[in-house]
Parts: structure tokens; C-alpha cells; sequence
């Protein structure tokens, strides 16, 4: 069976390169050409290796050029004609949970088998150096199952007004039911991941960058609820906004943004001194925690902000840890990987990868705008329809699970 899947996954690779033109010489032709090989292993839990017909990527993060192969029986993959530079190799498969089983798959369920789920293999290796003839070892792939609920959408990068000034009352976050039955999204958190993302002017890498166990939260927000009071159906999404008002007519907003006057809820902050907007006609998240009580607005940063949604029983008894380098004795909250429903990663650039804040169990990659008020927004890839509903990709990874976009699509495809 492993067998005719890596034939399918051969042909397929074949033919993606035949189509938009990749191939193993991509890379420039110069006198200091050199090739590049890596081993790629499957999940230490798994009964077989190496991972043969495994597609890997090696993407050149100076031009974004990339070279795309498919690992021989032995797993190995070489790239020819290599140029110095930075790079990043990504690797990943999907096959049947049936198969993933016989494998020795364990987070597969008798559900999972019977509904022919796919398992996601996938890892990748970030800021690679490379300037000479290289042997990258062994990576070894990790097993994941595409998540119920999805960040559909993020825009984080902001507008400018008419006068050139930089505007981000009109970020969101969109979640998504990838799922064919009705779910229901009360209590989900919505949060932000503390650290900095790469920017020239913002900071240096996590410290929490080594804890592959925790994500560390600088903001959270929940859906209210009882139980039973947000029905979540298949194929549809839940938009949450920083201001729900149609940012382009409203005096409050900007000519150049766009409506989110049909947000399902938005953030809104209660301070002692007012300055968030507070739609009435939307329905308020709940505040659960704020690393610097004096805030008074949700802004997303738009040089990157990284995002994750979870549920956790008691919110209560989640850690806190002091912010680095802090002086103002502001907090963290510890929250571990396994309550993570889905991340989303978003840094400045393509050479950003030193600046992870999301742990590579949740998110492998990650995702960037070209520039900061410029309207672009990050939304995830459609993988297929199935009988008019729309499932998304989902990977565990934001650099092939997301594209940019030229302008924000809340609520809808197009």
C-alpha cells in the first residue's frame, strides 16, 4: 500500500513541476553551484522507514525561488544547482488514516478510519545556511489530523486614510467549521502569541523559543456562552472583529478599508478611561486576560501577529509567568500545545524564521504580508468542495497552508 501511495505522490509531483515550470535547476546557474542532500524519516512511532515518495521543498529565502523533489526508496532527496543563501526545507504527505494505522499511527480513531480522514506528515527546518556542498542529515516527519475548527482568516497588516495615515481599527480574526457537522463555538478562546516577528524596529527572538510544550499568551479572548448558545455549522465561519462597524462609510472609519459591520462579534475593552469603540449592534467578546491591563484597544501587529485558538476547562488555573524583561510586573499565560484547537503563524518577512513564536508541533511555517497598511490579508488555501461545502487545507503549516492576499475577503472566498 506505502508503495502505491509514493507511485500516486511520484506522478503527482511530476506533473506539478511539468505545470508551473519547478524544477531541480531553479536555482541560478553560476560557478559556485553546489548540491544539497537530505534524508527524510517518518514519525519514530511509526513501523517503517524511510519516508519514500515524501515531496521536500528547499525554498531560497532571498528570492523565494524554489526547487521541489520527491524522496527516492532510501528517503533521500539532493538538490543541484544550489546557490549560497538562506533557505528553508519543508517536507509533507497526506495518507488515509487506514493506512496511517497499519503504520503505526496512534491519534487515529475507528471514526477516523471509517470516515476516510486523512493524516498530515509534515516537518520542516528554518534559516538554513548554506554555501558549499551540503549533507542536512535527517528530518523526520510528525503526524497531525486536519483541525474541526480553523483559522480561516487573518488581517493583520492594516490601511492607510486618504492623508497617507496608517489605520488598524479594521483587523479581524475569521474561524472556520471544516467539519460536516454542527458544532458549537462557545467558549473557544481566541489569542495572541507573545514575542517579537522580525521587524527591524521589534525586538529580538522569544526566550520561550526552546519550550516546545507551551505557547505563551499575551491576550486572550473567549466566545460566550453556555454550551449550546453559538451553533457553529459545517462550512460556515465566525468572524470576529476589532471594531465591528463598515470601516469605509462610517465616520469613525477610513474610506480605503472595508465593512465588518456584519462581524459576529468583536473585541471591545471596558477601561476606566473609554477609548474603544463599542458597536452595539455586534455582540462583544469576552475579556479573559490582557498581559498589560492599561491597553485600550486589540491591535494586531502588522509587521506579523501569530494567533491560536483553544478551549481549556479552566482558564483560572492556567500559569502565568512574568513577561521578559519587563518592569512594569506584567504577566504571561502558559497554555499548553494540547489545548490548541489551530495556530496561525505570521512573521515580517520570508528570512524570519529565527523569530518562531508558535511551537512547530501546531505550526511548521509560517506566513507574511509584502509590507505593513497596504490592505493585504492571510487567508487559508481551499482544498476541496464536497457537495457545495468548502474544506480547507490544513497542514500545520502557515507557509503552505495560507496565501496573500491584495485585499481581505471576511466572510467569504471571493
Amino acid at each position: 500500500m506505502l508503495h502505491r501511495i509514493s507511485t500516486v505522490l511520484a506522478l503527482v509531483a511530476a506533473m506539478a513541476l511539468s505545470l508551473c515550470g519547478c524544477k531541480d535547476d531553479v536555482f541560478e546557474h553560476d560557478a559556485s553551484l553546489f548540491s544539497v542532500t537530505v534524508q527524510v524519516l517518518f514519525p519514530e512511532h511509526y513501523n517503517v522507514d524511510p519516508a519514500q515518495g515524501v515531496t521536500v521543498r528547499l525554498v531560497n529565502l532571498d528570492n523565494r525561488l524554489y526547487s521541489t523533489q520527491v524522496a527516492n526508496e532510501q528517503g533521500y532527496v539532493t538538490f543541484a544547482n544550489v546557490v549560497r543563501g538562506k533557505y528553508r526545507i519543508s517536507s509533507g504527505m497526506k495518507i488515509g488514516a487506514a493506512e496511517a494505522v497499519a503504520l503505526g499511527e496512534t491519534i487515529v480513531t475507528p471514526e477516523d478510519v471509517a470516515n476516510g480522514r486523512l493524516v498530515n506528515l509534515n516537518t520542516s527546518m528554518e534559516n538554513i545556511e548554506l554555501r558549499n556542498d551540503a549533507n542536512l542529515g535527517t528530518i523526520r516527519l510528525k503526524s497531525s489530523l486536519p483541525g474541526d475548527f480553523l483559522i480561516k482568516e487573518v488581517f493583520y497588516s492594516g490601511t492607510r486614510t486618504p492623508n497617507g495615515k496608517a489605520y488598524y481599527s479594521d483587523h479581524f480574526v475569521e474561524i472556520f467549521n471544516n467539519t460536516d457537522k454542527l458544532l458549537f463555538a462557545d467558549s473557544i478562546c481566541i489569542a495572541t502569541v507573545y514575542g517579537a516577528n522580525g521587524s527591524v524596529d521589534y525586538g529580538t527572538p522569544t526566550v520561550f523559543g526552546t519550550d516546545k510544550e507551551h505557547v505563551y499568551l499575551d491576550f486572550i479572548w473567549m466566545i460566550p456562552g453556555s454550551g449550546h448558545s453559538a451553533p457553529f455549522y459545517p462550512g460556515t465561519s465566525m468572524l470576529v472583529a476589532q471594531n465591528g462597524l463598515n470601516h469605509k462609510a462610517d465616520p469613525n472609519g477610513n474610506p480605503n478599508s472595508f465593512d465588518l459591520s456584519f462581524a459576529d462579534y468583536e473585541t471591545f475593552l471596558q477601561r476606566d478611561i473609554q477609548r474603544d469603540l463599542d458597536i452595539l449592534e455586534v455582540p462583544n467578546m469576552t475579556e479573559i486576560f490582557a498581559s498589560r491591563p492599561n491597553t485600550h484597544d486589540w491591535v494586531l501587529h502588522s509587521y506579523g501577529s501569530s494567533i491560536v485558538i483553544f478551549k481549556y476547562k479552566d482558564l483560572d488555573a492556567l500559569e502565568r509567568v512574568p513577561e521578559p524583561n519587563s518592569t512594569g510586573g506584567y504577566t504571561l499565560v502558559k497554555l499548553p500545545v494540547s489545548a490548541v484547537l489551530d495556530a496561525f503563524e505570521a512573521l515580517a518577512n520570508s528570512r524570519a524564521g529565527m523569530f518562531k513564536r508558535v511551537p512547530t508541533a501546531l505550526d511548521m511555517g509560517f506566513a507574511f504580508c509584502n509590507g505593513i497598511y497596504n490592505g493585504e490579508s492571510c487567508r487559508r488555501k481551499v482544498e476541496d468542495t464536497v457537495n457545495g461545502r468548502i474544506i480547507l487545507q490544513d497542514t500545520n503549516n502557515s507557509t503552505d497552508d495560507f496565501e496573500v492576499l491584495a485585499s481581505p475577503t471576511p466572510k467569504s472566498f471571493q
